[in-house]
């Protein structure tokens, strides 16, 4: 525990503004429910988390239909909403989006990773998380939470003991249903700011919730496209 609360500290120290770390911070705030609407025709709704003033990451399936292979057509985004009609902040602005998995030889929790830079610093709006992005040695048997919308865009937290499936991979013994793409993070009692490590994927038939780890090459990918400044 005291080595992973060491990294953390100095990743925050070198990487985060200072006002990320904001006493009022509040988690639902800065947890957009996503309206997706793909190329194809496929419509979803999913989860996604700021970590930057313009950066927010979130599953590859939110931003690539898994089923057809076919990108946005469009996404709106409604931090801390509440119902259908009701949220903190609402985005319908510019963006651009990475993503790791394009789902062209079917669907695979692995890699389904990706994230948003807005043209806007909605963060400045809506705040954002911490983040780490370690290894397997950090995370291994640490409790974490998550927090994802249903299809009412209610959010829902859960939690239990999670465990490293592999360099990019971690489950838990929970089900996250309905949207995909919430963050998996760190709450600890002491720590001001709760941080991300993960995103949401997937779970199976034999209650296991799976989450792609939050890596060094996805945060350098999102530092190199602005999503910080």
């Amino acid at each position: 525990m005291k080595r992973l609360l060491a990294l953390l500290l100095a990743v925050l120290m070198i990487a985060l503004p200072l006002s990320s770390l904001a006493a009022n911070f509040v988690p639902e705030r800065a947890t957009a429910y996503m309206e997706i609407k793909f190329k194809c025709g496929c419509t979803r709704g999913g989860t996604g988390a700021m970590i930057g003033r313009r950066g927010l990451i979130t599953s590859a399936h939110n931003l690539y239909c898994h089923n057809h292979a076919q990108g946005l057509e469009y996404c709106n985004f409604y931090f801390g909403a509440r119902s259908a009609g009701s949220c903190y902040y609402k985005y319908n602005g510019r963006f651009s989006y990475t993503v790791y998995n394009s789902f062209r030889n079917g669907y695979d929790s692995s890699n389904d990773i990706g994230y948003v830079v807005f043209e806007s610093p909605v963060g400045d709006n809506t705040g954002w998380y911490a983040w780490l992005a370690g290894t397997d040695h950090d995370l291994n048997q640490e409790y974490v939470h998550i927090m994802y919308y249903d299809s009412t865009r209610h959010s829902k937290g859960d939690w239990d003991l999670a465990y490293v499936r592999s360099n990019t991979e971690i489950y838990w013994n929970a089900y996250a249903y309905d949207t995909g793409g919430g963050p998996v993070y760190f709450d600890y009692e002491g720590l001001d700011f709760p941080t991300v490590i993960g995103v949401y994927t997937s779970n199976d038939s034999s209650g296991h919730a799976y989450a792609r780890r939050l890596t060094m090459d996805v945060i350098n990918d999102m530092r190199a496209d602005g999503a910080f400044n």
